[in-house]
This record gives C-alpha cells, structure tokens and sequence, in this order.
C-alpha cells in the first residue's frame, strides 16, 4: 500500500507550485465586496443559528416545566 508520504507529497507540491489551487475559493478571495460581504453575513448566521436552535428548545422546557409546577 501507499504510505501517507507518497500522498502528501503531490498535495503539498500542488499547493507551493500552483498558488492558485490554495485560493480556488471564489467567495473568500473575490474583489467583490458584495459576495464578501454576504459570505461573511451567512457565516455569522450559520454560527449562531445553532445556539439559538437550542436556547428556544430549553426555553420552551423551562416554560413546560413551570406550567406543570
């Protein structure tokens, strides 16, 4: 079998020789501030909407639990 090594190696090659793999992303590395922008607004919204998820859920529970009190 392939050891990690002879994987790695064409990998890290690719990303000293060719730079423009690295930033192959369109939205982090674009000019536009608009796409930068709603990158960065989808991110924050993506961060918090767990928490937010689960701070309703407890919520809730705490009022379930005080009804039945």
């Amino acid at each position: 079998m392939y050891s990690v090594s002879y994987l790695l190696f064409p990998l890290v090659s690719g990303f000293i020789f060719v730079p423009g793999i690295a930033r192959a992303c369109a939205v982090c590395f674009t000019g536009k501030e608009e796409s930068l922008e709603a990158f960065y607004v989808t991110t924050i919204f993506l961060t918090l909407l767990p928490a937010v998820m689960l701070a309703s859920i407890g919520f809730w529970l705490y009022r379930q639990y005080r009804k039945t009190s």
